[in-house]
């Protein structure tokens, strides 16, 4: 028998496209999009465009302004506080899920130890932005295992927020490995301690946040139309 894939709605290629181009720091916050230059390279209506563009408001991404159309979102450091605010409640239940379910034998971390392992070959690659991609790719992983659908959807428009703030506040200079500390919190989940897995969790969400620089200036990108050439 035959699998056939379900096509994705053009719609949804254009949403994939802005995340990606988020993960991949190709597209930085503040910067407008165009409406003609995407429908021009997706073929696409504009009316496809927009309705693109809706989602990502509604999740959190882009801003719309009247006259002034629609902008990746553009984070202070508050926002970027918040965020993780938030992450840290909803990542809590998670581990504390995901604990519970591996001292039954419901849980088979194997694959997530093979994603840390990826994720340490992209950091010393040098490879940032596929790291980065990776390194939230964890959590959202960790999400999927809860089997939980609201604490996935709750967590999942903030991971691209988080890289935001990361691309407003990067500082170069941080010594912070994300992939270490993932492999500490796949190892307190085998231990069986909720307590201690909650406390790696929140020391590590802790560590996201200290590694950002709120001292620098960063200059807001303009334009779109340089991803495409």
């Amino acid at each position: 028998m035959q699998v056939v894939k379900e096509e994705i709605s053009l719609e949804d290629k254009i949403v994939h496209f802005i995340f990606d181009a988020i993960f991949t720091k190709k597209l930085h916050p503040g910067i407008k999009l165009s409406e003609s230059v995407l429908a021009k390279e997706f073929n696409a209506s504009r009316d496809v465009v927009r309705k693109a563009f809706s989602q990502l408001q509604s999740m959190g991404i882009l801003s719309y302004k009247k006259n002034q159309g629609f902008h990746v979102v553009w984070l202070t450091k508050q926002d970027s506080k918040d965020i993780y605010s938030a992450r840290k409640i909803i990542e809590m239940g998670i581990v504390r899920i995901l604990t519970q379910k591996y001292a039954d034998g419901e849980l088979d971390l194997s694959s997530l130890n093979e994603k840390v392992e990826t994720e340490k070959y992209l950091k010393v690659s040098l490879r940032n932005g596929e790291y980065v991609q990776t390194s939230c790719d964890f959590h959202l992983n960790l999400a999927l295992y809860s089997s939980n659908e609201y604490l996935q959807n709750a967590l999942k428009p903030l991971i691209p927020l988080s890289i935001l703030a990361g691309l407003i506040y990067d500082d170069d200079s941080t010594s912070f490995c994300s992939y270490e500390e993932h492999d500490a919190l796949i190892k307190a989940i085998q231990s069986g301690n909720v307590e201690n897995v909650k406390s790696i969790m929140d020391q590590h969400l802790d560590h996201c946040v200290e590694a950002l620089n709120f001292g620098i200036i960063p200059k807001k990108s303009t334009a779109i139309s340089y991803m495409f050439k």
